[in-house]
């Protein structure tokens, strides 16, 4: 998960940062009950929920999750959740609302203006394109990670494998978003280097992070600049410009070389400039003293 996909002005000059390869044809003429329900909420209420096809999700952690989720919806009373689940974890998520104790919690989950559960493939790119969505609850592999941020969405992040855990830790600091997972400390990295996939939450830090994602325009304003950012790059169009580019100049971007990487190492880094009027100087007047304290010393001895 870059910082930014500004080209650093110091980067060489065959690195090209082009952003994310985001397909932009938007998706239009989607009509059936999911985006009707969507489109019947105001803009900014919808916590959209989707862990990708083959992530499994166990009942502990599902437990605390619909828990959390549930008092959000509580706490927020404009606010509603879309929870998209593919076949092992939609039949997890079943056997959570039925164990549930709390007669609020369970009403609240099986109340469809405010919850909508999806079992199956849903089009998640235009589902991030709507207003309506306020926040991204994902396990932030890569590509919806980047999809998220470019249509401007905070996420909320619940990884679960691979890169998912750096990408977590990338948007957790680059206050795009917060993550559900919170790294161990360097001792026990050490010890345990492989036990990241075990981390638990509780019901109260889901809760309370989509609140403070909620009310905090930070992280939406964060998501914007970093999706003016990637937008700017150029993306898959720029690619090709420059590939196309690239190769009518049969390879050879030589003649494009900054000036400061032509000169000799010690003027690149002004060594030269150091030496003449620091080292130099010093040298002298260091010397200078040293002769006239060792005449003033022969002077007293006479």
């Amino acid at each position: 998960m870059p910082a930014s996909f500004y080209t650093p002005s110091d980067s060489h000059h065959y690195s090209k940062y082009l952003g994310a390869f985001i397909d932009e044809i938007p998706i239009t003429n989607i009509n059936n009950d999911l985006t009707r329900w969507i489109q019947s909420k105001p803009d900014g209420t919808i916590v959209y929920s989707a862990f990708g096809s083959t992530s499994i999700i166990p009942y502990e952690r599902m437990y605390n999750l619909i828990n959390g989720l549930a008092n959000f919806l509580l706490e927020e009373d404009d606010s509603s959740i879309l929870l998209a689940f593919r076949n092992v974890n939609y039949d997890t998520y079943q056997t959570v609302l039925t164990n549930l104790n709390n007669d609020e919690l369970h009403k609240i989950l099986k109340n469809e203006d405010r919850v909508r559960i999806e079992n199956g493939f849903v089009q998640q790119k235009w589902i991030l394109q709507q207003n309506q969505i306020k926040i991204f609850l994902s396990h932030c592999g890569m590509g919806s990670a980047l999809e998220a941020l470019y249509y401007s969405k905070p996420l909320l992040c619940m990884p679960f494998c691979l890169d998912q855990f750096s990408n977590a830790i990338a948007i957790d600091n680059l206050d795009v978003g917060q993550s559900l997972f919170v790294p161990p400390s360097l001792w026990q990295s050490l010890i345990k280097p492989y036990d990241f996939a075990k981390y638990t939450f509780t019901a109260a830090s889901v809760t309370n992070k989509l609140l403070a994602m909620w009310s905090n325009v930070l992280y939406k304003e964060a998501a914007g600049r970093m999706s003016l950012e990637m937008k700017y790059a150029g993306g898959v169009k720029q690619a090709v410009k420059e590939i196309e580019f690239f190769v009518n100049l049969g390879g050879d971007l030589d003649r494009f070389e900054p000036f400061s990487s032509t000169l000799p190492f010690y003027q690149r880094y002004m060594f030269d400039l150091l030496f003449v009027f620091i080292v130099l100087p010093g040298t002298i007047s260091l010397y200078i003293c040293f002769k006239c304290c060792k005449r003033r010393q022969k002077s007293k001895i006479d």
